[in-house]
């Protein structure tokens, strides 16, 4: 198969390398908070809600001290992905003319965990890729996407010698799971077990991870008794690591989608014009068709949020991690 070809190529060629120093932007990016002055007028119209381990799914830092973080090893799909999928220094997070894309990103700017790293000066290892999944057999309709299995197989296979104490270890899945769900019947349960248990690994030696962030947002704005049960197994699992002596959050994204999308308090707090996408499709044809005001439009292509959104995702992740 073409894909494995090209990361059996990939891993082979940076099978020795080691920690990669963060992209040269992060360097002019100031440290600017939550003030809307700097993100166009959004801003977070919600605090996240706390709570434990121990019961239903809800945000939850156990232990966790972004004081402590100096590196990000990240796994997901189009919402994670920063443009460069190995780990590597990231391309500026700039849309050339007649694109929609910032260095290869599926928004016009930075992704959430760029925002993240920014605000913790850490060190951020993506290997994201647009339209991931948890394990891609487990899903006809998405056979050529990419997974968890295969990122984090380049990633071990780059034999980076990482502080265990000092590296935060994020998964941000169940999107495409639960999309692929609705045609290729309910594998849910699976992949929610394959996601702990490949978490496992990283957990064993050589990685000995010790820290994990993991992110849930599989509906985006709607919810379903499947992805709930899902959600709540990797939840559950989540809980399981904390008891054995790991520092774990979990970020729930729900909650955010809910509150644009509804009446409480609605896209309108957060300095919104429209919940509406400013391209209604993910590959268009340029620029055309571009809406009116895409500062303040909830999404950029798509389903997927604009760098405005993008920003206050990120402010919401470090609400948790400082707050909860």
């Amino acid at each position: 198969m073409a894909r494995a070809l090209a990361l059996t190529v990939l891993a082979a060629s940076l099978s020795t390398a080691v920690a990669v120093p963060r992209s040269p932007w992060y360097s002019s990016w100031p440290n600017k908070g939550h003030s809307a002055d700097t993100n166009d007028g959004i801003h977070l119209a919600i605090k996240p809600s706390c709570g434990a381990f121990g019961g239903n799914f809800t945000n939850v830092n156990a232990g966790l001290k972004t004081s402590a973080v100096k590196t990000f090893v990240v796994f997901g799909d189009s919402y994670t992905d920063g443009g460069a999928h190995d780990g590597g220094p990231l391309p500026a997070a700039i849309v050339p003319a007649n694109s929609t894309r910032a260095g290869g990103r599926v928004t016009n700017g930075p992704v959430w965990v760029e925002w993240v790293a920014n605000a913790t000066k850490a060190t951020l290892m993506d290997y994201a890729i647009s339209g991931a999944v948890v394990n891609h057999t487990l899903w006809p309709s998405k056979s050529t996407q990419s997974d968890l299995m295969e990122q984090t197989d380049l990633f071990l296979s780059q034999n980076h010698e990482l502080n265990p104490d000092s590296t935060v270890y994020v998964s941000f899945f169940g999107i495409n799971d639960y999309s692929a769900s609705k045609t290729d019947g309910d594998n849910l349960p699976t992949a929610a077990a394959q996601l702990l248990a490949r978490l496992e690994v990283l957990a064993s030696p050589p990685t000995n991870a010790k820290k994990f962030l993991i992110l849930d947002d599989y509906g985006r704005g709607t919810h379903a008794a499947t992805g709930d049960a899902f959600k709540q197994a990797v939840f559950d699992g989540a809980a399981n690591f904390s008891k054995n002596g790991a520092k774990v959050a979990f970020v729930d994204f729900a909650p955010l989608w809910d509150a644009v999308f509804g009446t409480d308090p609605g896209y309108e707090a957060f300095g919104y014009t429209s919940d509406d996408s400013c391209f209604d499709s993910t590959s268009p044809v340029g620029t055309e068709g571009e809406c009116a005001d895409p500062a303040h439009t909830f999404y950029w292509l798509h389903g997927h949020p604009s760098k405005e959104t993008h920003k206050i995702m990120g402010d919401y992740v470090l609400d948790v991690l400082n707050g909860c």
